[in-house]
């Protein structure tokens, strides 16, 4: 017989860790940008990046969205074990 609370353990362990992964893969944490000058005016054109750790192309939004994504699945999961006791 097992207990709720070892049915639930590796459903968090997993959650926390999906949360990690998200946070290495998306998360921003390298800003840049560039710009090219044209001699004609009106020409030159500037851009931004951001990038995680990992050089993935990324926003915070995108990393944000993932996060809550992931969260709101290990909830649902946890709560799932917890009323299926038997």
């Amino acid at each position: 017989m097992t207990t709720s609370g070892s049915r639930v353990a590796p459903v968090l362990w997993l959650g926390i860790a999906g949360i990690l992964a998200v946070a290495v893969f998306f998360a921003p944490v390298i800003t840049g940008g560039w710009c090219a000058d044209a001699p004609v005016s009106g020409a030159s054109a500037c851009g931004a990046f951001e990038r995680s750790i990992v050089g993935i192309d990324t926003s915070l939004w995108l990393w944000l969205a993932l996060s809550v994504i992931v969260g709101v699945i290990t909830t649902l999961k946890v709560r799932s074990r917890r009323s299926s006791r038997p």
